[in-house]
Parts: C-alpha cells; structure tokens; sequence
C-alpha cells in the first residue's frame, strides 16, 4: 500500500527518465536534501497515516482536525496521538520515517515541477503546504487525498488527486458539480468551495476549501430527506436532491417547473433522458469487450426490456450527488455540509440518493453481502418512496441498480479493478427476473 501511494505522490516517472525526486526511510542520497519528512503511522507494514513533521502543531493537527466527524474508534487514539505530537513525544516512540529528498542544486522555483505540495501551494496563492495523506488500500476508487496545512497547523485544504482514467474522470466530474452546486446553492445544504481544479503532469487535482472547525458527523440512521423543486418560476421552492412524500407524482404534474438551480426537476420520458443516453453508451461499450460476455448479455436484455416497458414512462429527473451517505456529510449551524460529489450528474431519477443510501448502509455499514444489499433497494423503493406509484417504484429499483453495476463495470474498465463486493455476485442479481 505504501509503495503505491508513494510512487503516485512523489514518484510519477522513473528515476531513468531524469525524475530527480528520491524517497527514502534511511540515509539521504549524496547530494540530495529532505524537503517533506513524515511520520509513518503506525509502521511500514501496517501504514495508515503519514504525519507531516513540519513542526509539533502541523502534526498534531493532521490528527485532530475534522474529529468530529470520525467514529470514537478512530476518534480516540488520534486525539492521544495528536496529543502526543504536540508533547513532543510521540516522534520519539513512532520512529519510522518516510523522507522526500530533491538535489540540493535544484532551484526552488523548479519545485512546483517535481513536488506536487509546492504546485499546490503555487496554484492556491500560498507557502508550500504540508500534507497529511491517508492511506489506503487500493479500491476501484483509489487515489490520493490529502489534508493541506499552513505552517500554524491549520488546514488550508484539501486534495484530490486523479491518477489514472477512473480517478481523473472522478475528480473532473466533483469539481464540475461543486462548481454547480455552489452557484445556486440550496436552501440548508452546504458544499466546500472549490479552490483550485487543473492539472498537474499527467494528473489531475480538484481542491476544496477547509470544513468548518467544529463540524460533527451525521449521526441520524436514516437519510436526510431534502425537498426537491416542486413550484414554478414566479413561486420557487426550496431545492434538493430528493422527493419529498408531499409532492405529486410525475401524473399530477401540470408540467415540469424547468426552474434554474443545480437541484431542478423536471419531468420527462425515461428514454429521453440523459441517464439513459449514458447507461446505454456504457453498455455498447460493455458489448464490446469479449472479457465480459456473460455481463454484456444479461445488461442489454435488461435495457432492452426496460426500453420497451418502460421507454415512454415520464420519470422526474434532476441533479443527483451520486455517493449520499453518512460518511460524505455532516452538520454545523444548523446546516448540512455535503462532499465527495465525484459520481454526480443531472438528469438522473429522483430518489436514487435514498436508495443509495438504503444499498451502502447494507453493503459497506452492515457488512452484508450483495444480495441483502439489493433486497434493502427494493424494499426502499416498494414502500419509502410513497410520492411515486407502486409501478413506478419497481422500475426505480430496477434502474439504480443497473446504475451501480454499470458503474463499477465503468471503473474497472477505466483501471480502477472490479468491486469484489460487487463483482462477480451482481451476475446473480442481473439473472433474476
């Protein structure tokens, strides 16, 4: 885990190609000096945090910032290691070091060229950051994320970093939906400014603003339920992400409001809509891949038998974050503050939020398997969703699903790997009827 995120951070081309950076836990090259040192916590074989030791309070507040929003698992043993970082102590127990060393004769205003913390601090207008980087192991979504901090310990950002054709396209696709978010934001519903978008080398970088200090995890069990745009140009109403029970279903509808605003809803054919334009695309793609017979087959006989079923079917679509559940949000005043829109999009149906919310509370916070994580979608569509008729409950159902598998087909398409929670158990689920 730890060669990987340091060959994506810091050693992107090969040291034949002239890349002058060096890491090392050991003794400094000749004729190299240390620019970032760290902490590797708790050690080499076990690596899940790297403690930036630029100075006792940049690494105690690494640890501690933003602890409101983790569990007391995780919550504890970083407040006693900040704690520790700020004695002084803790350097003297956690002795493992990962160094990052340039040549001694390269130019500082080369630096931004080589060390992705000096572009950063290039772009964002400010001293060279420290990073605090988590690390992970790999997953069909992995890529680097990292917390920026001033010389006083407080955090200055944070980073995405896209490395490969899934996470680039992830951290593109966040910045384009804070963008739109924050123009027009909604009523009670928070996003991180976006700081910098762009590239660097052969990645690509979306930085948002610092989290308010205070802010506290979603600690509720069920979802947020935010309404959606339900009035008209000359009487708006608040906007969301989501159905609310009051509101009529697509037949009540005098016609779709087309209100401005990233959350608007209108209603309009499933066929016409540009979920389906990108569902179907993916799976032209999928029928083309000789790998993934078996997958390819039994998508297009579901799209096929949707397309006629259901082709016709007028669905309220609009703007959807794409990953809502309690670990991409949390309160402060009053106020929701959601992150991680890197699976957004617009003209998606209304709902699949909830029913997302429903599918990772069972797959990722329970620990189930997929096919408990499939029954806890349609029963959510059958009965939490008493704004839509029952027929159009069932297809919801059936449609957020097609939506999750294509997605991870997508990702591993794109380099990412299969989801082995996903992967091969959805060929299962798909043969149901």
């Amino acid at each position: 885990m730890l060669r990987a995120l340091v060959e994506r951070l810091w050693l992107p081309e090969p040291e034949s190609s002239g890349w002058p950076v060096r890491v090392t836990s050991g003794e400094v090259p000749p004729g190299y000096q240390v620019v970032e040192r760290y902490a590797v916590v708790p050690s080499p074989d076990r690596p899940r945090f790297l403690v930036p030791l630029d100075g006792r309070a940049v690494a105690a507040g690494s640890l501690t910032h933003y602890n409101g929003l983790r569990w007391a698992r995780l919550r504890v043993p970083r407040t006693v290691l900040g704690a520790g970082f700020r004695t002084g102590i803790a350097p003297l127990v956690l002795r493992h070091r990962l160094l990052v060393c340039v040549p001694e004769k390269l130019p500082d205003a080369e630096l931004s060229d080589y060390l992705l913390s000096a572009h950063l601090g290039r772009v964002l207008g400010l001293p060279r950051p420290a990073l605090g980087v988590g690390v992970r192991a790999p997953d069909p979504n992995s890529k680097p994320t990292l917390q920026l901090f001033g010389a006083d310990g407080a955090p200055v950002g944070y980073a995405k970093v896209g490395w490969n054709p899934a996470t680039r396209e992830m951290t593109r696709r966040e910045a384009d939906a804070i963008a739109a978010v924050s123009a027009t934001p909604a009523a009670g519903i928070r996003v991180p400014e976006l700081l910098h978008h762009g590239p660097w080398r052969d990645y690509d970088l979306t930085v948002t603003a610092p989290l308010p200090p205070k802010i506290r995890r979603y600690r509720e069990a069920e979802p947020p339920r935010v309404p959606h745009d339900a009035g008209s140009p000359d009487q708006p109403t608040p906007t969301g992400l989501l159905f609310s029970p009051d509101q009529p279903t697509p037949t009540d509808l005098p016609g779709p409001p087309n209100l401005p605003g990233p959350f608007a809803v209108r209603t309009t054919k499933l066929a016409d809509t540009a979920f389906w334009r990108a569902l179907r695309a993916e799976a032209a793609v999928l029928a083309a891949d000789d790998d993934e017979r078996r997958l390819a087959a039994l998508v297009t006989a579901h799209l096929d038998e949707l397309e006629r079923e259901h082709g016709d079917t007028p669905l309220r679509v609009g703007r959807w974050h794409g990953d809502w559940v309690p670990w991409n949000m949390g309160r402060y005043a009053g106020d929701l503050y959601v992150w991680d829109w890197e699976h957004s999009a617009e003209e998606v149906p209304a709902g699949f939020d909830h029913l997302h919310w429903r599918f990772q509370d069972a797959l990722v916070l329970r620990g189930r398997p997929l096919a408990e994580a499939v029954a806890a979608v349609r029963a959510a569509a059958g009965t939490e969703l008493p704004e839509l008729p029952s027929d159009h409950r069932r297809l919801l159902g059936r449609l957020y699903l097609l939506e999750m598998f294509m997605r991870t087909y997508h990702l591993k398409r794109l380099g990412g790997g299969w989801n082995p929670a996903l992967h091969p158990a959805m060929l299962e689920v798909l043969e149901e009827r």
